[in-house]
């Protein structure tokens, strides 16, 4: 199983990794990271059972 901070590093990336319908990023990293600085710790560590870090990445574009 991943650590938080593994599980953290792979949702920003998918987040980074995100692109718009024209391909230019979804998110800058400025963006990215303070979208995924609204989860605390045990917030993620509750979801990484069952979320994928592409699940949290696509639960934060849509919101």
């Amino acid at each position: 199983m991943m650590t938080i901070e593994e599980y953290r590093a792979a949702i920003l990336q998918a987040l980074l990794d995100a692109k718009n319908e024209d391909g230019t990023p979804a998110l800058s990293e400025k963006e990215a990271t303070e979208a995924l600085n609204g989860f605390t710790d045990d917030e993620l560590q509750d979801g990484i059972l069952w979320n994928t870090p592409q699940d949290v990445a696509d639960i934060i574009l849509e919101g």
